[in-house]
């Protein structure tokens, strides 16, 4: 197994379960991947994932090895709290009726279609798109042919909110979930509109502890199961002869493998194997510029999840198509310690901030480490400008953007290729043509990013690989 995220970690526990042997090989001091943890005079931060939706999934990959999920989830009332240039502040709940108690008639008849809209096209995807194995051009066929209309192919997302006759700040707030996938909204087709039934219609939950005690959690279960996990020991090569692959080596040593599952992203597999990659020179998804502020004194304007828009939401993915970090960008804000006092120091407050970056980075680049540092300092400005604190509350600051990203994916993109058409919406397959006994996981693949995708991805590579050893499995 290449890579601990939490991909990698949901493979090598459903392998272990079957009773396979499995060890992990991992570049960084620690597991996780992007779901780092940063922890300071108190104050302790997720670095990558913030929102949790969809938790059955890691429910069942626990209930697989026959235990239980030893986080507590805690389902967030309050979804999340909108602010749009205008000055309103738009508060979103579990409950429908009263988050469009807050909207015009108009908006929240349009808002209750959108939603009906999103919960039928995720209902007809999930099982093909998600919840079974990268589909085959039968499936899709099938699919095509019994749904295809219905996931209005002739539109992209802003016509299909148009359509509905969403109002400019609702069309705003709609759009905003196709970054979800590393997609511009503005170029991204209509069937990406189903993420945001997720959300806001199966609901957000936050686990006492961050989403990196949920990486500590599967950590632990892939150890119990007898799964070695190798950390600091980044793998250079995957060995393969005569369409095969049978192992991986380090500069430790070499690893003979029955079966090899790269949970890295699909680029940098390719780079491991000495292959060419076509999707190396396709346009990457967005990537994040992360700002992690430790304040003294807190801020009643922001809840448990908040995001700030830009004031020109199109000019912002102009600049980032540019290769630009966008000047006065659309905000998300996460304060775990809304929630959870225990994550920062009484008084105080854990902000992440994360802004849309573009895929650009290099961590060999010395001038963008300039560049980033100038960013942070300019987010910072964005936020004293917009209201939400001040600098002299910041105790202190760290941030990471798209060079230190580029560590996990290819230029920094955090989701693969850009999904801005409805084949590319469609992730990469879980295996290389040619190659036997390898298989892919992670963000970047089948079935696409986000932590419970990448989940769902790690199970689907262990059940690939259990039919290649021939081990039965309810996988």
């Amino acid at each position: 197994m290449v890579g601990a995220g939490f991909a990698g970690l949901s493979a090598a526990v459903h392998l272990a379960a079957a009773g396979v042997e499995v060890t992990v090989l991992e570049q960084q001091e620690h597991i996780g991947g992007k779901a780092g943890n940063y922890c300071w005079q108190g104050y302790r931060f997720d670095t990558g994932p913030s929102v949790l939706t969809l938790p059955d999934i890691l429910h069942k990959t626990f209930a697989s090895a026959g235990q239980r999920l030893p986080v507590k989830l805690v389902p967030l009332e309050q979804i999340c709290r909108y602010s749009f240039a205008s000055g309103r502040v738009w508060d979103v709940y579990r409950d429908v009726d009263k988050t469009i108690a807050q909207l015009s008639s108009h908006d929240a008849r349009a808002y209750q279609e959108l939603l009906a809209v999103a919960e039928h096209m995720h209902k007809i995807s999930a099982p093909t798109f998600l919840y079974d194995e990268s589909p085959s051009l039968g499936k899709l066929l099938r699919f095509g042919l019994r749904y295809g209309w219905k996931a209005f192919p002739h539109k992209n997302l802003p016509q299909l909110l148009d359509h509905f006759g969403a109002s400019p700040e609702l069309k705003q707030f709609f759009l905003r979930f196709a970054t979800y996938f590393g997609a511009d909204p503005f170029r991204a087709p209509a069937i990406l509109h189903n993420i945001s039934w997720a959300e806001l219609g199966m609901g957000v939950y936050y686990p006492i502890g961050g989403i990196s005690a949920l990486v500590r959690a599967l950590g632990d279960l892939a150890r119990e199961l007898g799964v070695e996990i190798r950390t600091s020991e980044p793998v250079t090569q995957i060995v393969h002869r005569d369409g095969r692959v049978d192992g991986v080596s380090t500069d430790r040593a070499i690893y003979r493998s029955d079966v090899v599952i790269s949970a890295l992203d699909i680029v940098t597999t390719y780079q491991l194997l000495g292959v060419p990659c076509r999707l190396a020179s396709r346009e990457p998804s967005l990537s994040g510029f992360v700002l992690l502020l430790a304040l003294r004194g807190g801020a009643e304007m922001v809840g448990h999840h908040s995001v700030s828009f830009s004031p020109e939401y199109e000019t912002e993915f102009r600049e980032i198509r540019q290769g630009r970090f966008p000047r006065d960008p659309t905000l998300y804000i996460n304060v775990s310690s809304k929630t959870d006092l225990s994550d920062a120091p009484q008084g105080g407050e854990n902000w992440f901030v994360m802004a849309n970056a573009p895929a650009r980075g290099d961590s060999s680049d010395t001038q963008q480490a300039g560049d980033e540092e100038a960013y942070a300092d300019h987010l910072l400005t964005v936020l004293e400008r917009r209201g939400f604190t001040e600098r002299k509350a910041v105790a202190h600051r760290k941030y990471l953007g798209p060079r230190s990203l580029s560590r996990y994916g290819h230029r920094g993109s955090i989701y693969g290729i850009a999904p801005h058409t409805l084949i590319s919406t469609i992730r990469p397959s879980q295996t290389i043509k040619g190659l036997e006994c390898l298989f892919l996981a992670g963000g970047t693949v089948h079935p696409g990013g986000g932590m419970p995708l990448a989940v769902l991805s790690g199970r689907h590579a262990a059940a690939m690989s259990l039919r290649k050893l021939r081990i039965s499995s309810p996988l």
